[in-house]
């Protein structure tokens, strides 16, 4: 499930800041594991065209096979942007800034404004932040996956922290905020934020020391010997990589410790996506082949559960051979044993 050169044909080239338009890759939709009830939010960072927007936005759509709702961050030129890109991460809780709390709380005492009013004239100085705030907003929205690059980061947490000053801590809750190559130092409460970095994205410098110890890291890009890359399609051709290091604790290619439950709980909420899943599992016998076999066990467990997940798995033969063949190597246990029958039978 590589990233297919993508075809812009046909798509949607958004022109001015904060146009938000809906992508769907042609070649996804015509798959079986495409999800036509599932959307995610996109946010591009600095430097984007609207051709880059959209060809990042499809390739997320191919990634995650379903519909993406992109919100175009508009380059105004590279002195232009960097400045922009400063503005906006000082726009809340920054040296000489306040919090979007007090900020919202005194326009509303001096300026007479609403909350809401408040909180859109503070953002609106970039008009990706407006947009954004208004489509998270929005009730069929909620709960949505957020991707966020560079500095699509930065307007992100603005607009988090806005819709916390407006309405309340507890609104935030069930967002699953997927960052990349990010220079945001600060972010809200009650988010689920998945965070992923290459090692020598010098963008990623910018948000400080991952004194967490949870931000999925990967050394270099796929298929390349430059290390230093930023690019977001850099980042999706890696996909496999991130999602195991996620739950993984070692380096230089050891691996001392895999929260191998974790994983498995990961690939199966993953559902119908069964392309991403054995792209994931290749990933994982080839580099980490010690754990792959307990991954694939829990995995085919855990999916008898979910009845549209099986059928997408006994569409995808490909899958299903692969997981015996991670279980089948070597010495073979009771329990993968079992499954190995379980799916000789699909």
């Amino acid at each position: 499930m590589a990233i297919p050169k993508i075809d812009l044909v046909g798509a949607k080239i958004p022109t001015s800041d904060g146009e938000v338009n809906k992508y769907i890759y042609k070649e996804a939709r015509a798959c079986t594991e495409y999800n036509h009830g599932r959307k995610v939010i996109f946010i591009n960072g600095m430097g984007n065209s609207g051709a880059h927007h959209a060809e990042n936005a499809l390739a997320l759509s191919w990634v995650q096979m379903c519909c993406v709702l992109g919100v175009y961050n508009a380059t105004d030129g590279g002195w232009e942007d960097f400045v922009q890109c400063i503005g906006d991460k000082n726009q809340f809780d920054g040296p000489g800034s306040h919090s979007a709390r007090t900020e919202v709380s005194e326009r509303t005492t001096f300026d007479g404004q609403t909350e809401e009013e408040a909180a859109l004239s503070a953002l609106s100085r970039n008009q990706a932040q407006v947009a954004l705030f208004k489509l998270l907003r929005k009730s069929e929205n909620r709960g949505c996956g957020i991707f966020a690059h560079s500095q699509g980061n930065l307007i992100l947490s603005n607009v988090l922290q806005a819709m916390a000053a407006v309405d309340g801590s507890p609104s935030l809750s069930g967002w699953k905020i997927h960052t990349f190559g990010s220079p945001a130092v600060n972010w809200p409460g009650n988010i689920t934020k998945y965070e992923h970095a290459f090692t020598w994205d010098p963008v990623t410098f910018l948000a400080g020391f991952d004194t967490t110890w949870t931000i999925s890291k990967v050394g270099m890009p796929s298929d390349s010997i430059n290390p230093i890359t930023h690019g977001f399609l850099e980042y999706m051709k890696s996909d496999p990589a991130f999602i195991v290091n996620r739950f993984r604790w070692g380096s230089l290619g050891i691996t001392f410790n895999m929260d191998e439950s974790g994983l498995a709980k990961a690939l199966v909420a993953m559902g119908t996506n069964t392309g991403r899943v054995m792209d994931i599992f290749k990933h994982l016998n080839h580099n980490h082949n010690s754990d792959a076999d307990d991954v694939a066990v829990l995995y085919v467990n855990q999916i008898k559960k979910a009845p549209s997940t099986m059928a997408a798995l006994k569409s995808n033969q490909q899958l299903v051979a692969l997981l015996i063949r991670i279980m089948d190597e070597g010495w073979t246990g009771k329990e993968e044993k079992k499954a190995i029958e379980f799916l000789k039978e699909l």
